[in-house]
């Protein structure tokens, strides 16, 4: 989870990056400010901020969450408006933006495409029925709109808006809840 040297070099531009803060209502989702940069609109708690970029975390740990902002980042808008209403409205209602210059995910995220991790058809297709069942047990759906070739991840800021920790996503695989935890954790722990 510690940031890459790659990640760590697109982190010290990481402010100029240019985000619009979002108004989801029912299915539609507009702009409610124009572009601002990340620096301006870091959204911080007690301890700092974490930002989702094209995903979403349950956890358990709620206290400990409770001590950072938590805000999303999407790369498009007018794609699939609905799509991203549900998911705001029903998994993460916390402050969206929009990545303008899309600096988070080619920049900071290196604009890792989805990719095939074995070219077994028996081992592709046991993949994809466990991450079906895991989705489906939490009620979650997915749908083909809108360009999702492009993955994101979980960014962990301190509260002086110093990206810390990241962790890239993996389509299909779970988020990693207790190095996502430890590394929330060892933030709370540098501020005191």
């Amino acid at each position: 989870m510690l940031l890459s040297a790659k990640m760590a070099d697109a982190a010290r531009t990481l402010g100029k990056a240019l985000l619009t803060s979002l108004n989801v209502e029912n299915s539609t989702v507009t702009p409610s400010s124009t572009s601002q940069p990340l620096s301006e609109v870091l959204p911080s708690g007690s301890h700092g901020s974490i930002c989702f970029v094209l995903t979403d975390m349950a956890t358990n740990n709620q206290e400990l969450m409770n001590k950072f902002k938590m805000w999303g980042v999407v790369k498009e808008t007018g794609v699939d408006d609905e799509g991203l209403s549900k998911f705001y409205n029903d998994y993460f209602t916390f402050p969206l933006f929009k990545d303008e210059g899309l600096a988070l995910y080619n920049d900071f995220f290196g604009k890792r495409k989805v990719g095939l991790t074995t070219y077994n058809p028996f081992k592709l297709y046991k993949g994809y029925k466990e991450m079906t069942q895991r989705l489906n047990g939490k009620g979650l759906d997915g749908n083909m709109t809108g360009e999702g070739m492009i993955q994101g991840g979980l960014i962990i800021f301190d509260k002086e808006g110093n990206a810390r920790y990241a962790y890239e996503e993996i389509i299909g695989d779970e988020l990693e809840i207790d190095d996502i935890v430890a590394a929330l954790e060892d933030v709370v722990k540098d501020e005191k």
